[in-house]
């Protein structure tokens, strides 16, 4: 069948048949779907959503299908998780569960993607899924406005394809680490402390955990609180986690895998560090 709405356009050297977000929209409406089932569906019927046509053909049809197919737990929706969630959703990761316990300050608003003058003082969680319906409706978002405990971990990851650490303590990284180790989950870390930042992937069943980063630490060091976090170094690591996130999901190799990058931004230098 041709997908209703359908209609096609030059991309490259190439003709794709795309759909806008109305049609689909308005398919799922009539059909008793989602706006997540009706994007798949349209996928499967050889229709881009016209909102992914700039991904091609950086990504394949099939990996711009498995990325829409995706569940991904976001941890943290303030720099690096605000940032994170923002660039998924854009990307068109199906489902997005996004955890964070406290509410926009004014103090976010030098690096929080997610955050707004019209947002202060409002639930970072439920605010992040409201505006990202806005930026994508054809992208499940589901808030979960608590604390990240280990009894309640497993839950939070269940249907999940990949975890995203945007978080800012180390108590509950090593929570969350541990979650998706025992879950079978790849687990893709970064933090941020203000020119530099540094990102990792855990995969399952790997060597070494986050012990490999941060030793027997478990809080942050004062010296980490007194640099600040400048806003495009946040968006800077966001975006590496992004497209770690993408070449995990799609099925490509990961770049962090088993190793550490660390990013300064003062000098514009990368490299990888010793494990």
């Amino acid at each position: 069948m041709t997908f209703p709405g359908a209609y096609r356009v030059a991309c490259g050297d190439r003709e794709v048949s795309v759909a806008e977000d109305e049609a689909l929209l308005r398919w799922a409406r009539a059909n008793g779907f989602s706006p997540r089932q009706a994007q798949l569906r349209a996928l499967d019927e050889g229709v881009m959503p016209l909102r992914y046509l700039k991904n091609l053909w950086a990504l394949s049809f099939e990996e711009q299908r498995k990325v829409c197919a995706s569940s991904v737990l976001v941890c943290g929706c303030g720099g690096l998780g605000g940032g994170l969630a923002h660039l998924l959703a854009r990307a068109g990761v199906g489902r997005l569960r996004l955890v964070d316990p406290d509410v926009f300050s004014p103090s976010n608003l030098n690096r929080q993607w997610l955050s707004t003058v019209e947002g202060l003082g409002e639930p970072k969680a439920t605010e992040a899924a409201r505006l990202l319906r806005s930026v994508n409706p054809l992208t499940e978002t589901e808030p979960v406005g608590e604390k990240l405990e280990e009894g309640r971990l497993d839950d939070l990851l269940e249907g999940m394809d990949l975890v995203l650490d945007g978080l800012d303590n180390l108590e509950a990284r090593f929570v969350l680490a541990r979650g998706a180790a025992r879950a079978g989950l790849p687990f893709v870390h970064a933090a941020v402390a203000g020119w530099w930042g540094q990102i990792r992937t855990f995969l399952p069943g790997g060597p070494s955990g986050l012990e490999s980063v941060y030793g027997r630490r478990r809080s942050r060091d004062s010296a980490e609180d007194a640099s600040g976090a400048l806003g495009p170094a946040v968006s800077a690591i966001s975006s590496l986690q992004a497209l770690e996130a993408a070449r995990i999901l799609t099925g490509r190799p990961p770049a962090y895998a088993e190793r550490l990058f660390y990013f300064d931004g003062e000098t514009g230098a990368g490299e990888f560090l010793p494990s």
